[in-house]
C-alpha cells in the first residue's frame, strides 16, 4: 500500500500517478469541507439561470468577504472560512510578520485559490537537480485533469500551452481594450522585456454565466478544486480515501513506512504501515511533520517565498459601463517582465479589471472622504486596473520556522533588501512604459504583503543533486530516507515568479511516476 497525507493540489497528483502505474493507494486526509447549510445554498444557486437567484442567496454567498486598503485580508469561498479551519488546532503556531496558514481542507488551499496557471520559465531551473525536459511531460499529464481556460497569444513561444484542449472565457471590456493596446505597441513592448497575454485559468470556460461571483465562489462550481479531482479518484477501485485524519509523524523500517496518525473524530491514536508514503500535506503541516518524524527539535528551516503585492493601474480611457458589465472577475491578462536590472528572473502580473470590492477598498482608503468621490467613482472605475504581482523568491523575503518539543511551530518573517529596489524598479519600468501601456501605475498605492501572504511559499526542503540534511533528492526523499516522498512545494528549490499551483501538481505528478517506486 502507498500512502499520500492531503488532498490538495500535490496530493491528489501524485495519487493520480500511482494509480496510473497500478499501486493501490490511500490518502489520509483531515477533510475540512464546506457547511452543510452552505453547500446546501451553492447546490440550489447551481441548479437555477443566475437571474433567478435572490438577493439573499447572492448576499450569503459574499459573506465576510472584505476589502481595505490593503486588499482583502483574508479570502472566503462561499462566505466561508473552512479552507483555513481547525489550522491553530492541529499546528499551533506563534511568530510575527507572516501571513502564511496551513489548510486541513479537502482541497488544501487550492479550494479557495484564485485558479491562475501558467509553468515556470524554462530558463529559471538553472538551481534545481532536474531539467526543464523532466518537468514538461508532467504539466501535459496534469492538463489531462485539470481544466484550461486560455488562448495561444504572445505568452505561448516562452509559456507553453501543454493542452490541446483549452477553452476561452469571455474577456471583460476592460481587458479587450487594454490587451488591443499592448498589442498595437507589441514590437515596442518586447523590446523593452515586455511579454503579454490573456489570462491562464485552471476554470471550464463552458457554462460561464459572467455574474461576477469568482472571487467569492463559483456557484456553477467552474473554478477547479483539487476535491474534484478526488471525487474522481473514488471511483477507482484501488484508491482508498481516509478523512478525518491528521499525521503526526512517521518512520522506515526494512519494509516500508509505519505512520503515526490520530483520529478527529476521539483524538484516538492510528497506525498504518505501507511500502511508501508521499506528503502532499503544505508547506507549514510538513515542515512540523517532518520536524517532530525526525525530533528535529530547535532546528532551523527557512520557507522561501515568492513577494506578493499589488499595484493600482489607471488607463488613459476608460471603458464605458465597466460596473454595470457582466464578466468573469479572475484574471484577465498575464503580463511578465524580463529586465535584469529589475531582476535577474522574470517578474509576473496578473491584470484584474473591475469586481465589486473595488469599491470597499476605496472606501476605506477615502473614509469620511468618500461621499464627496462618489460621483465621480465610476468614471474612475472603468479606467482601473489592478495588478496582482509576484517576484522571484531571490528578491523576496523568507520565513523562518522552527519547531518546540510542545508541538508549536515559531515563524517569523525575514524581509528582503533586495525588495524595495526590485519594486521600485517594477514601478519605474511600468512608469516609462505608459505611453505603450496606455495606462499609469499609481506608485503610492502599492501594498507589500507580509511574507507568505500570497501563498506562494516553500522550499523548506529542497531538492539537492546530492541532498544534505534538510534537503531531498530528486524523488523528494528527505536525506536518509528511502521510502518517504515530499511532494508538495516544501521541494521547490526556488519559488518563481510565475504561478506555483501548476508547477507543484507537474512535480508531485514527476516524482510519483518515477518508475523506480516499487
Amino acid at each position: 500500500m502507498f500512502y499520500v497525507i492531503g488532498s490538495g493540489a500535490a496530493g491528489v497528483s501524485a495519487a493520480v500517478a500511482l494509480l496510473a502505474q497500478g499501486h493501490e493507494v490511500t490518502m489520509l486526509d483531515a477533510g475540512n469541507s464546506l457547511e452543510r447549510e452552505r453547500a446546501e445554498l451553492v447546490r440550489q444557486m447551481s441548479e437555477k439561470d443566475k437571474g433567478e437567484w435572490t438577493a439573499a442567496q447572492v448576499s450569503a454567498v459574499k459573506d465576510n468577504m472584505r476589502s481595505g486598503a490593503a486588499g482583502i485580508p483574508l479570502k472566503y469561498i462561499y462566505g466561508s472560512d473552512y479552507p483555513y479551519r481547525d489550522g491553530e488546532t492541529h499546528l499551533p503556531r506563534r511568530g510575527n510578520d507572516t501571513g502564511l496558514l496551513p489548510s486541513y481542507a479537502q482541497g488544501g488551499l487550492a479550494s479557495v485559490w484564485g485558479a491562475s496557471v501558467l509553468p515556470y520559465h524554462a530558463s529559471e531551473l538553472g538551481s534545481w537537480p532536474i531539467t526543464y525536459e523532466d518537468l514538461a511531460p508532467h504539466y501535459a499529464s496534469v492538463f489531462s485533469y485539470l481544466p484550461l481556460s486560455g488562448v495561444e497569444d504572445g505568452l505561448e513561444p516562452q509559456f507553453p500551452l501543454y493542452s490541446s484542449k483549452f477553452g476561452s472565457l469571455p474577456q471583460s471590456r476592460q481587458a479587450q481594450l487594454f490587451l488591443a493596446d499592448l498589442d498595437r505597441n507589441k514590437e515596442a513592448l518586447h523590446a523593452k522585456g515586455f511579454l503579454f497575454g490573456r489570462s491562464r485559468l485552471a476554470i471550464e470556460s463552458t457554462g460561464c454565466a459572467a455574474c461576477g461571483l469568482c472571487m467569492y465562489g463559483c456557484p456553477y462550481g467552474l473554478i477547479y478544486n483539487p476535491a474534484f479531482t478526488l471525487r474522481d479518484l473514488r471511483t477507482n477501485p484501488l484508491f482508498h480515501y481516509q478523512p478525518g485524519v491528521v499525521v503526526e509523524r512517521f518512520s522506515e523500517n526494512a519494509g516500508g513506512v509505519r505512520i503515526e496518525a490520530r483520529s478527529l473524530a476521539d483524538g484516538s491514536p492510528l497506525t498504518y504501515e505501507g511500502s511508501r508514503l508521499f506528503s502532499g500535506a503544505g508547506v507549514l503541516p510538513t515542515a512540523k511533520l517532518f520536524l517532530e518524524s525526525t525530533q528535529s527539535y530547535g532546528q532551523k528551516l527557512s520557507v522561501l517565498d515568492s513577494q506578493y503585492f499589488l499595484l493600482p493601474m489607471l488607463r488613459y480611457a476608460g471603458a464605458p459601463g465597466a460596473a454595470k458589465e457582466e464578466l468573469h472577475t479572475l484574471a484577465q491578462a498575464f503580463i511578465e517582465i524580463f529586465d535584469e536590472r529589475i531582476s535577474a528572473n522574470s517578474v509576473h502580473l496578473q491584470v484584474y479589471t473591475y469586481n465589486d470590492l473595488y469599491r470597499q477598498a476605496i472606501q476605506a482608503m477615502l473614509r469620511f472622504a468618500y461621499p464627496l468621490f462618489r460621483p465621480m467613482s465610476d468614471a474612475f472605475l472603468q479606467r482601473m486596473l489592478l495588478i496582482q504581482g509576484y517576484l522571484h523568491s531571490d528578491l523576496s523575503a523568507r520565513i523562518e520556522l522552527t519547531l518546540d518539543k510542545s508541538g508549536t511551530l515559531e515563524m517569523n518573517g525575514r524581509r528582503s533588501p533586495a525588495t524595495r529596489a526590485a519594486l521600485k524598479g517594477v514601478v519605474r519600468k511600468l512608469r516609462t512604459s505608459r505611453s505603450l501601456l496606455k495606462a499609469m501605475p499609481i506608485g503610492p498605492g502599492m501594498k507589500v504583503s507580509e511574507p507568505g501572504r500570497g501563498f506562494h511559499s516553500g522550499g523548506t526542503l529542497p531538492m539537492r543533486s546530492q541532498p544534505g540534511p534538510f534537503e531531498t533528492d530528486r524523488l523528494g526523499r528527505p536525506y536518509g530516507f528511502e521510502r518517504v516522498h515530499i511532494v508538495d512545494s516544501s521541494v521547490l528549490p526556488t519559488i518563481n515568479a510565475s504561478t506555483i499551483t501548476l508547477t507543484v501538481m507537474a512535480n508531485a505528478h514527476r516524482i510519483a511516476s518515477d518508475r523506480s517506486l516499487s
